[in-house]
């Protein structure tokens, strides 16, 4: 990666949900996109380490077109 250059992503919204002690998740839908319910997670703790893990996902994704080659 060039180090010295800046990289700024916006990153999605998500959705929460508790129902009955359970805890379910999902990128808020836009624009007709379809949305993929996630869960259930036992606490508030695990959606938020859940979305921190789907939102690793998507930097990395969308920095790989600036790495350089090896």
């Amino acid at each position: 990666m060039l180090d010295n250059a800046k990289h700024t992503y916006a990153l999605a919204d998500f959705t929460v949900e508790g129902k009955a002690g359970k805890w379910y998740f999902w990128k808020s839908a836009r624009y007709g996109d379809k949305e993929e319910r996630r869960g259930p997670c036992s606490n508030i703790a695990s959606v938020t380490l859940m979305i921190a893990w789907q939102l690793k996902k998507d930097i990395t994704t969308r920095d790989a077109v600036n790495q350089l080659p090896e």
